[in-house]
Parts: structure tokens; sequence; C-alpha cells
């Protein structure tokens, strides 16, 4: 194949020098400011993780509610969620330690058609 400004592509490809000898070394303001960031990352990620495991246990508890004010039989059930028998028995017992938290709230949606 020829390409079109019939430039020879069987050579080495240039790139530009590296310019990573030219760097300076981070002074003790930059990695004070690094570990300042770190610790705020650090907090941020552990308050958003409390939050989710907040939403998935509430959204669990309403799942559960509403299993239990539906009192559906496990038949019907298996036809509402497009669920196999044995998820939809372990929904109805109460455990969700399997179902991710969009998975509990796509059951809730469907339950609520």
């Amino acid at each position: 194949m020829k390409s079109r400004d019939n430039t020879s592509t069987s050579g080495p490809i240039p790139f530009p020098s590296s310019s990573r000898g030219e760097v300076s070394p981070p002074t003790d303001e930059d990695r004070a400011i690094a570990r300042e960031h770190d610790a705020e990352l650090r907090d941020i990620c552990r308050d958003t993780s409390r939050a989710l495991q907040e939403i998935r246990q509430w959204t669990g508890n309403v799942l559960r509610d509403t299993l239990t004010e539906l009192d559906l039989d496990l038949l019907m059930l298996v036809q509402v969620l497009d669920e196999r028998p044995s998820v939809v028995r372990a929904l109805m017992d109460g455990d969700l330690e399997n179902l991710t938290t969009e998975k509990i709230i796509e059951n809730l949606e469907k339950l609520r058609r």
C-alpha cells in the first residue's frame, strides 16, 4: 500500500526529545500542597462511600417493605420481576446481599408498574 504523501514508514518514527530532565524536583511547599489534596480526596472518597452505602441500605429497605406490602406469591413475583425463582425467593426472604443498588432500584421500578 502506498501512502498519499510518499513518506516511507519503514524507518524509525522521530519523536521530540524528552523534556523530563528539565523538570525541577518538587519543593517542600509542593509536597505539602499534594499531601493536603490527598487528604481532601480521601475525605471525599470516604464521605461518598458512606453516602452510597446509605442509599443502598435505604433502597433495600424500601424494596423489602414493598414486597411485604404487596404480599404477592413467588410465581407472580417471578413474572413481574422477570427473575429466576431462586432470586425471587431470596428477595422474599430479605436477602439483598447479592444485588447491586442498581438492581434493587430496577426491581422497585418493575414493582411500581
